[in-house]
């Protein structure tokens, strides 16, 4: 939902995430976590900010209680002051049955091409939330605009569009276990 790196995603700690009762949540991601040359990683100007749509904090609302008390959303199962592997999402896609057909970094190739057709005007905010560097050297110097607003909209309306017609995270959460182990987890990601 967020179309972050699967491997940011993975690794995210419970203390980014201080105010979900807000109306508008932003996750703010410190630079040093995301996909940058060394030399910007401690620059918080560089911090990456992801809107959560009211989905998002669904998800992390009922992902609480059961991680809540480690350092990190998901945990790695042996070494709970750790994160899961990298590879923990793909696993469970291959479990889920998207073997050869979908692969975790995809979502956000998906994200992508989704919200650019259905969004032409917006292409520049959409690669922002990406956190893609901009290819024109000068622009990426000199605007530093966040387009925060339109960014919330646009992260509601990528939610809406993957949650349509699916049941609430908290049943999902709930399920004892599904036919195919995974399922549940590859439907919240």
């Amino acid at each position: 939902m967020t179309a972050l790196r699967p491997g940011t995603l993975i690794a995210a700690p419970w203390v980014e995430f201080d105010d979900l009762d807000a109306s508008s949540p932003i996750w703010v991601v410190p630079a040093e976590r995301m996909k940058l040359r060394l030399q910007y990683k401690d620059d918080q100007s560089r911090d990456h900010l992801v809107p959560l749509s009211t989905q998002a904090r669904d998800v992390l609302r009922a992902l609480r209680p059961l991680t809540g008390r480690t350092p990190y959303l998901f945990p790695n199962q042996r070494h709970a002051h750790r994160p899961a592997s990298e590879n923990a999402i793909g696993y469970l896609l291959n479990r889920a049955g998207y073997h050869h057909r979908h692969v975790p970094h995809g979502w956000r190739a998906t994200f992508s091409t989704v919200m650019n057709e259905r969004y032409k005007h917006d292409r520049h905010i959409i690669d922002l939330m990406l956190a893609h560097v901009p290819k024109n050297a000068v622009e990426g110097a000199y605007n530093r605009a966040e387009h925060l607003d339109r960014r919330v909209e646009l992260a509601q309306a990528w939610a809406d569009l993957l949650m349509v017609d699916q049941m609430p995270i908290k049943d999902i959460l709930s399920l004892r276990r599904s036919p195919k182990p995974g399922r549940e987890m590859a439907a919240v990601i």
